[in-house]
């Protein structure tokens, strides 16, 4: 009798725990996806699950979800750092980022920087797979690096391309690139987001703003 009293408690208690994750599940309190691409590293990792909730509110340089609706891409949830809110003027000026006039630089973001041979064989034997390194010429290559990865025993410098991006002017009708874009003013009832893997993202500067009932959930895990 009173093993079976136990076991109806810890029955009883675990349903209760099942019905409330699906219900915070269902209403957008917890939610988790998988994130497959590198478009936000380092701070989320490629492959790697993040924990989303639509209770906190959708502050500006944290990392948001939403649902992506531009037809000449991929549909579904994305995931980025929420850079703009109505009327801030974005600027990126080879390759910094300035909100409203202010440079910001307060995120470990990843840039494209032009290496030499060596430099890929010591980000290779630290697990860095070949896909991320594209050869030039016979000699250099391009990687995308954040700060903490540069290692000053090995030539490298960042790479800032020149050419205008058509698939930027197709949205925004300016000679812009990934690197030289903007500024551009956020629209009323919109927003801007911007991956930290700032070379391998595919954000509102291809995507175009995004309206603000779009926005779905505010990642708390891992950390940003």
């Amino acid at each position: 009798m009173f093993k079976s009293k136990i076991f109806n408690r810890v029955l009883l208690t675990g349903s209760f725990i099942v019905t409330l994750f699906i219900i915070a599940k269902l209403s957008g309190v917890l939610q988790y996806a998988f994130v497959p691409l590198a478009g936000n590293e380092p701070t989320i990792k490629r492959k790697s699950f993040i924990f989303m909730t639509n209770i906190l509110p959708y502050e500006k340089f944290k990392m948001i979800a939403y649902n992506q609706n531009n037809l000449d891409y991929p549909q579904g949830a994305y995931v980025q750092r929420l850079i703009g809110t109505e009327n801030d003027v974005i600027l990126i000026e080879n390759g910094d980022l300035y909100v409203n006039g202010i440079l910001i630089d307060e995120f470990n973001v990843k840039h494209s920087y032009k290496i030499d041979r060596g430099y890929v064989n010591d980000l290779l034997s630290k697990g860095t797979e070949e896909s991320e390194i594209f050869q030039i010429d016979d000699n250099y290559f391009i990687t995308q690096l954040n700060d903490k990865e540069l290692n000053d025993n090995f030539f490298h410098e960042r790479f800032i391309n020149p050419n205008t991006n058509q698939d930027i002017r197709k949205i925004y009708h300016k000679d812009w690139s990934a690197d030289n874009f903007g500024p551009v003013r956020v629209p009323s009832g919109k927003l801007f987001f911007l991956g930290d893997n700032r070379n391998a993202s595919l954000d509102s500067r291809y995507l175009g703003f995004v309206d603000e009932k779009d926005a779905v959930g505010r990642v708390f895990y891992p950390k940003n």
